[in-house]
């Protein structure tokens, strides 16, 4: 599968999971990910989708996995505070959002800095 490829099948299991098939969004980024098992996209996107299912260790797994990819993912970040409420984890849900915060704060102050010049 090729980048385009992995690209349409995420665009499309974001789509059907909009829609509310969330079984076949998971079986489209399960494909993906058995071709591309580090696409950030995909990660991101399963890892929603298995919240949506509450299978919610799936989406901590998934979540985490996105963030070895991208240690600075803030979508994925948010997301692992999320899961981690669900979870009843108030301690990691708390860190998860803290690190979140401070990220897109960075990533606000730089967007300043070239807005100014």
């Amino acid at each position: 599968m090729d980048a385009v490829q992995i690209s349409e099948m995420v665009d499309d299991a974001i789509l059907a999971f909009a829609l509310g098939n969330e079984i076949e969004a998971r079986d489209l980024l399960n494909n993906v990910l058995s071709s591309a098992p580090s696409n950030l996209e995909a990660l991101r996107a399963i890892s929603e989708v298995s919240l949506s299912l509450n299978q919610v260790h799936e989406a901590e797994s998934f979540c985490r996995q996105a963030l070895q990819v991208d240690p600075k993912d803030l979508a994925s970040l948010v997301s692992l505070a999320r899961i981690l409420v669900k979870k009843g984890d108030k301690d990691g849900a708390e860190e998860a959002t803290s690190a979140a915060r401070i990220l897109g704060w960075k990533e606000e102050l730089k967007d300043n800095e070239s807005d100014s010049f």
